[in-house]
Protein backbone atom coordinates (compact mmCIF):
# COMPACT_ATOMS: atom_id res chain seq x y z
CA UNK A 1 0.00 0.00 0.00
CA UNK A 2 1.49 3.34 -1.07
CA UNK A 3 1.62 5.94 1.68
CA UNK A 4 1.40 9.71 1.67
CA UNK A 5 5.08 9.87 2.59
CA UNK A 6 5.93 7.76 -0.48
CA UNK A 7 3.96 10.09 -2.77
CA UNK A 8 5.74 13.05 -1.20
CA UNK A 9 9.09 11.37 -1.82
CA UNK A 10 8.30 10.68 -5.49
CA UNK A 11 7.14 14.29 -5.96
CA UNK A 12 10.21 15.65 -4.12
CA UNK A 13 8.10 17.52 -1.57
CA UNK A 14 7.45 17.24 2.16
CA UNK A 15 4.64 15.08 3.58
CA UNK A 16 3.02 18.28 4.81
CA UNK A 17 3.03 19.75 1.29
CA UNK A 18 1.51 16.56 -0.14
CA UNK A 19 -1.21 16.61 2.51
CA UNK A 20 -1.99 20.27 1.78
CA UNK A 21 -2.16 19.52 -1.94
CA UNK A 22 -4.86 16.89 -1.39
CA UNK A 23 -6.74 19.37 0.82
CA UNK A 24 -6.59 21.95 -1.99
CA UNK A 25 -4.68 24.39 0.19
CA UNK A 26 -3.72 27.70 -1.41
CA UNK A 27 -0.25 27.23 0.06
CA UNK A 28 0.58 24.70 -2.68
CA UNK A 29 1.22 25.85 -6.25
CA UNK A 30 -0.90 24.45 -9.07
CA UNK A 31 2.17 22.91 -10.72
CA UNK A 32 3.19 21.08 -7.53
CA UNK A 33 -0.37 19.97 -6.87
CA UNK A 34 -0.76 18.58 -10.40
CA UNK A 35 2.46 16.60 -10.06
CA UNK A 36 1.34 15.13 -6.71
CA UNK A 37 -2.08 14.26 -8.17
CA UNK A 38 -0.43 12.66 -11.22
CA UNK A 39 1.64 10.36 -9.03
CA UNK A 40 -1.34 9.45 -6.85
CA UNK A 41 -3.45 8.57 -9.90
CA UNK A 42 -0.60 6.56 -11.39
CA UNK A 43 -0.47 4.43 -8.24
CA UNK A 44 -4.26 4.17 -8.01
CA UNK A 45 -4.58 5.92 -4.66
CA UNK A 46 -5.87 9.37 -5.58
CA UNK A 47 -9.25 8.81 -3.92
CA UNK A 48 -7.55 7.54 -0.79
CA UNK A 49 -5.87 10.90 -0.11
CA UNK A 50 -8.11 13.44 -1.83
CA UNK A 51 -10.28 15.07 0.83
CA UNK A 52 -11.02 18.54 -0.49
CA UNK A 53 -14.79 18.07 -0.73
CA UNK A 54 -15.11 17.64 3.02
CA UNK A 55 -12.56 18.86 5.54
CA UNK A 56 -12.89 15.84 7.85
CA UNK A 57 -12.06 12.21 7.25
CA UNK A 58 -15.21 10.09 6.94
CA UNK A 59 -14.79 6.58 8.35
CA UNK A 60 -17.26 3.75 7.75
CA UNK A 61 -17.75 1.26 10.58
CA UNK A 62 -19.18 -2.14 9.64
CA UNK A 63 -20.42 -4.25 12.55
CA UNK A 64 -22.38 -7.52 12.84
CA UNK A 65 -25.41 -6.04 14.64
CA UNK A 66 -26.80 -3.25 16.80
CA UNK A 67 -29.07 -5.32 19.05
CA UNK A 68 -26.52 -6.49 21.60
CA UNK A 69 -24.64 -4.27 24.02
CA UNK A 70 -21.32 -5.82 23.01
CA UNK A 71 -21.18 -4.58 19.40
CA UNK A 72 -23.22 -1.43 19.91
CA UNK A 73 -20.82 -0.52 22.71
CA UNK A 74 -17.86 -0.95 20.37
CA UNK A 75 -19.51 1.26 17.75
CA UNK A 76 -20.16 3.94 20.38
CA UNK A 77 -16.51 3.82 21.46
CA UNK A 78 -15.26 4.03 17.89
CA UNK A 79 -17.52 7.00 17.17
CA UNK A 80 -16.21 8.75 20.28
CA UNK A 81 -12.53 8.06 19.59
CA UNK A 82 -12.78 8.91 15.89
CA UNK A 83 -14.56 12.12 16.82
CA UNK A 84 -11.65 13.04 19.08
CA UNK A 85 -9.40 12.58 16.05
CA UNK A 86 -11.52 14.92 13.93
CA UNK A 87 -13.38 12.28 11.92
CA UNK A 88 -17.01 11.73 11.02
CA UNK A 89 -18.49 8.23 11.20
CA UNK A 90 -21.10 6.32 9.23
CA UNK A 91 -22.24 2.90 10.45
CA UNK A 92 -23.77 -0.17 8.82
CA UNK A 93 -24.57 -3.66 10.09
CA UNK A 94 -24.36 -7.05 8.38
CA UNK A 95 -26.58 -9.27 10.56
CA UNK A 96 -23.54 -11.58 10.74
CA UNK A 97 -23.60 -12.10 6.96
CA UNK A 98 -20.27 -12.40 5.17
CA UNK A 99 -21.98 -11.64 1.85
CA UNK A 100 -23.48 -8.42 3.20
CA UNK A 101 -20.10 -7.47 4.62
CA UNK A 102 -18.46 -7.91 1.20
CA UNK A 103 -21.22 -5.90 -0.48
CA UNK A 104 -20.74 -3.04 1.97
CA UNK A 105 -16.97 -3.07 1.45
CA UNK A 106 -17.48 -2.89 -2.32
CA UNK A 107 -19.96 -0.05 -1.91
CA UNK A 108 -17.71 1.99 0.36
CA UNK A 109 -14.72 1.37 -1.89
CA UNK A 110 -16.27 2.12 -5.28
CA UNK A 111 -19.32 4.29 -4.74
CA UNK A 112 -19.04 6.13 -1.45
CA UNK A 113 -16.69 8.93 -0.49
CA UNK A 114 -15.54 7.38 2.78
CA UNK A 115 -11.82 7.69 3.49
CA UNK A 116 -11.39 4.46 5.46
CA UNK A 117 -13.24 1.45 6.82
CA UNK A 118 -13.19 -0.31 10.20
CA UNK A 119 -14.73 -3.80 10.20
CA UNK A 120 -15.76 -5.36 13.53
CA UNK A 121 -15.80 -9.16 13.79
CA UNK A 122 -15.27 -9.57 10.05
CA UNK A 123 -16.44 -12.80 8.42
CA UNK A 124 -14.91 -12.18 4.99
CA UNK A 125 -11.35 -11.83 3.78
CA UNK A 126 -10.29 -8.24 3.08
CA UNK A 127 -8.91 -7.76 -0.42
CA UNK A 128 -5.53 -6.14 -0.98
CA UNK A 129 -7.03 -4.37 -4.02
CA UNK A 130 -8.89 -1.85 -1.86
CA UNK A 131 -7.32 1.60 -2.12
CA UNK A 132 -8.75 2.95 1.13
CA UNK A 133 -7.30 2.03 4.54
CA UNK A 134 -8.89 -1.03 6.17
CA UNK A 135 -8.76 -1.91 9.87
CA UNK A 136 -10.19 -5.23 11.03
CA UNK A 137 -11.20 -5.48 14.70
CA UNK A 138 -11.52 -9.00 16.16
CA UNK A 139 -11.71 -10.69 12.74
CA UNK A 140 -12.90 -14.28 12.40
CA UNK A 141 -9.83 -15.05 10.25
CA UNK A 142 -6.31 -13.76 9.79
CA UNK A 143 -6.61 -11.11 7.09
CA UNK A 144 -4.40 -10.83 4.00
CA UNK A 145 -4.85 -7.06 3.86
CA UNK A 146 -5.25 -4.10 6.15
CA UNK A 147 -4.48 -3.84 9.86
CA UNK A 148 -5.83 -6.54 12.19
CA UNK A 149 -6.46 -6.08 15.91
CA UNK A 150 -6.88 -9.34 17.84
CA UNK A 151 -7.91 -10.25 21.38
CA UNK A 152 -6.91 -13.33 23.37
CA UNK A 153 -9.99 -15.51 23.88
CA UNK A 154 -7.84 -18.53 24.72
CA UNK A 155 -5.84 -16.64 27.34
CA UNK A 156 -8.97 -15.51 29.17
CA UNK A 157 -10.54 -18.97 29.04
CA UNK A 158 -7.33 -20.50 30.31
CA UNK A 159 -7.36 -18.17 33.34
CA UNK A 160 -10.93 -19.20 34.17
CA UNK A 161 -10.34 -22.92 33.63
CA UNK A 162 -7.12 -22.86 35.68
CA UNK A 163 -9.07 -21.15 38.47
CA UNK A 164 -11.67 -23.91 38.38
CA UNK A 165 -8.92 -26.54 38.54
CA UNK A 166 -7.27 -24.75 41.47
CA UNK A 167 -10.45 -25.20 43.54
CA UNK A 168 -10.80 -28.85 42.53
CA UNK A 169 -13.35 -28.44 39.72
CA UNK A 170 -12.53 -30.14 36.41
CA UNK A 171 -15.98 -31.01 35.03
CA UNK A 172 -16.57 -27.80 33.08
CA UNK A 173 -19.29 -27.04 30.53
CA UNK A 174 -19.79 -24.38 27.86
CA UNK A 175 -23.01 -22.64 26.83
CA UNK A 176 -23.03 -20.77 23.53
CA UNK A 177 -25.12 -19.87 20.52
CA UNK A 178 -24.71 -19.97 16.77
CA UNK A 179 -22.63 -16.77 16.54
CA UNK A 180 -20.07 -17.71 19.23
CA UNK A 181 -18.13 -20.37 17.35
CA UNK A 182 -14.79 -18.65 17.89
CA UNK A 183 -15.15 -18.74 21.65
CA UNK A 184 -16.28 -22.39 21.58
CA UNK A 185 -13.26 -23.33 19.48
CA UNK A 186 -10.99 -21.57 21.98
CA UNK A 187 -12.75 -23.35 24.86
CA UNK A 188 -12.19 -26.77 23.31
CA UNK A 189 -8.52 -25.98 22.64
CA UNK A 190 -7.86 -24.75 26.17
CA UNK A 191 -9.71 -27.67 27.75
CA UNK A 192 -7.58 -30.09 25.75
CA UNK A 193 -4.36 -28.30 26.74
CA UNK A 194 -5.43 -28.64 30.37
CA UNK A 195 -6.07 -32.37 29.94
CA UNK A 196 -9.84 -31.98 30.25
CA UNK A 197 -12.65 -33.28 28.04
CA UNK A 198 -15.22 -30.93 26.50
CA UNK A 199 -18.07 -33.21 27.51
CA UNK A 200 -20.75 -30.63 28.33
CA UNK A 201 -21.29 -28.26 25.41
CA UNK A 202 -24.64 -26.75 24.44
CA UNK A 203 -25.01 -24.42 21.45
CA UNK A 204 -28.53 -22.99 21.21
CA UNK A 205 -30.19 -21.14 18.34
CA UNK A 206 -31.59 -18.49 20.70
CA UNK A 207 -29.37 -15.60 21.77
CA UNK A 208 -28.81 -13.31 24.75
CA UNK A 209 -30.55 -14.09 28.09
CA UNK A 210 -33.14 -16.38 26.51
CA UNK A 211 -30.39 -18.35 24.80
CA UNK A 212 -28.57 -18.82 28.10
CA UNK A 213 -31.80 -19.81 29.86
CA UNK A 214 -32.71 -22.44 27.25
CA UNK A 215 -29.15 -23.73 26.90
CA UNK A 216 -28.97 -24.27 30.67
CA UNK A 217 -32.37 -25.96 30.59
CA UNK A 218 -30.99 -28.35 27.97
CA UNK A 219 -27.87 -28.96 30.04
CA UNK A 220 -29.93 -29.79 33.13
CA UNK A 221 -31.65 -32.55 31.20
CA UNK A 222 -28.38 -34.52 31.05
CA UNK A 223 -28.02 -37.53 33.33
CA UNK A 224 -25.09 -35.79 34.95
CA UNK A 225 -24.10 -32.16 34.86
CA UNK A 226 -20.84 -30.20 35.20
CA UNK A 227 -19.73 -28.51 38.39
CA UNK A 228 -18.87 -25.33 36.47
CA UNK A 229 -20.07 -23.60 33.31
CA UNK A 230 -18.56 -20.89 31.09
CA UNK A 231 -21.07 -18.91 29.04
CA UNK A 232 -20.09 -17.40 25.68
CA UNK A 233 -21.04 -13.94 26.90
CA UNK A 234 -22.51 -12.31 29.98
CA UNK A 235 -26.10 -11.97 28.75
CA UNK A 236 -26.22 -15.74 28.27
CA UNK A 237 -24.79 -16.20 31.78
CA UNK A 238 -27.60 -14.05 33.23
CA UNK A 239 -30.21 -16.28 31.57
CA UNK A 240 -28.39 -19.43 32.65
CA UNK A 241 -28.28 -18.33 36.31
CA UNK A 242 -32.01 -17.56 36.19
CA UNK A 243 -32.74 -21.12 35.04
CA UNK A 244 -30.47 -22.57 37.73
CA UNK A 245 -32.31 -20.53 40.37
CA UNK A 246 -35.67 -21.85 39.16
CA UNK A 247 -34.29 -25.40 39.42
CA UNK A 248 -33.16 -24.80 43.00
CA UNK A 249 -29.49 -24.93 42.06
CA UNK A 250 -27.46 -22.30 43.91
CA UNK A 251 -24.63 -20.33 42.29
CA UNK A 252 -21.84 -20.74 43.29
CA UNK A 253 -22.57 -23.37 45.98
CA UNK A 254 -23.92 -25.97 43.54
CA UNK A 255 -22.49 -24.69 40.25
CA UNK A 256 -19.81 -22.15 39.37
CA UNK A 257 -20.74 -19.83 36.48
CA UNK A 258 -18.52 -17.49 34.47
CA UNK A 259 -19.32 -15.18 31.58
CA UNK A 260 -17.25 -13.42 28.94
CA UNK A 261 -17.12 -9.73 27.85
CA UNK A 262 -17.43 -8.09 31.30
CA UNK A 263 -20.43 -5.87 30.61
CA UNK A 264 -21.05 -3.19 33.29
CA UNK A 265 -23.91 -5.11 34.92
CA UNK A 266 -21.75 -8.10 35.93
CA UNK A 267 -20.49 -6.63 39.21
CA UNK A 268 -24.02 -5.63 40.29
CA UNK A 269 -25.69 -9.01 39.80
CA UNK A 270 -26.51 -11.30 42.73
CA UNK A 271 -24.21 -13.12 42.86
CA UNK A 272 -21.77 -10.84 41.04
CA UNK A 273 -20.58 -12.51 37.85
CA UNK A 274 -17.01 -13.57 37.06
CA UNK A 275 -16.22 -12.38 33.53
CA UNK A 276 -13.35 -11.71 31.13
CA UNK A 277 -12.66 -8.23 29.82
CA UNK A 278 -11.21 -8.47 26.30
CA UNK A 279 -9.90 -4.92 26.26
CA UNK A 280 -12.45 -3.56 23.79
CA UNK A 281 -11.98 0.04 24.92
CA UNK A 282 -8.26 -0.13 24.18
CA UNK A 283 -8.84 -2.00 20.92
CA UNK A 284 -11.38 0.57 19.68
CA UNK A 285 -9.08 3.46 20.53
CA UNK A 286 -6.24 1.77 18.68
CA UNK A 287 -8.47 1.02 15.66
CA UNK A 288 -9.41 4.69 15.41
CA UNK A 289 -5.78 5.75 15.67
CA UNK A 290 -4.66 3.18 13.09
CA UNK A 291 -7.10 4.26 10.38
CA UNK A 292 -6.18 7.92 10.87
CA UNK A 293 -2.46 7.09 10.85
CA UNK A 294 -2.89 5.18 7.60
CA UNK A 295 -4.71 8.14 6.05
CA UNK A 296 -1.88 10.41 7.13
CA UNK A 297 0.71 8.19 5.47
CA UNK A 298 2.19 6.70 8.63
CA UNK A 299 3.45 3.14 8.95
CA UNK A 300 1.21 0.92 11.10
CA UNK A 301 1.91 -2.55 12.47
CA UNK A 302 -0.25 -4.99 10.50
CA UNK A 303 -1.01 -7.51 13.27
CA UNK A 304 -1.65 -6.28 16.81
CA UNK A 305 -2.64 -8.33 19.86
CA UNK A 306 -4.30 -7.18 23.08
CA UNK A 307 -4.27 -8.85 26.46
CA UNK A 308 -7.34 -9.78 28.47
CA UNK A 309 -8.20 -9.53 32.15
CA UNK A 310 -10.51 -11.83 34.11
CA UNK A 311 -12.46 -10.32 37.00
CA UNK A 312 -13.18 -13.10 39.48
CA UNK A 313 -16.36 -12.43 41.43
CA UNK A 314 -18.87 -14.26 43.63
CA UNK A 315 -20.25 -16.58 40.93
CA UNK A 316 -17.04 -18.65 40.92
CA UNK A 317 -16.19 -18.60 44.61
CA UNK A 318 -15.91 -22.00 46.26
Amino acid sequence: MITLSKIAQLAHVSVSTASKAFSMSNEVSEQTRNEIFRIAKEYGCFKKFYNAKYPKYVIAVICPEFYGQYYSGMVARLQSYLGELGCEVCVASTNFSGDTERELLEYYHHYSNVDGVIVIGGKSLLSSTYEIPLVSVLPAYRQPAGVCLHTDYAGALNQIICHFKSVGVEDIGFLGETQTGGKLEAFRTVMEKNGLASKWVVVHEERFEKGGYLAMEQLLQCADRPRAVICAYDHMAIGAIRRLSEAGICVPKDMLVAGLDNIPETEYLVPSLTSADFGNAQICRQAAQCVVDLLNGKEVQKEQYFSTQVFFRQSTEK
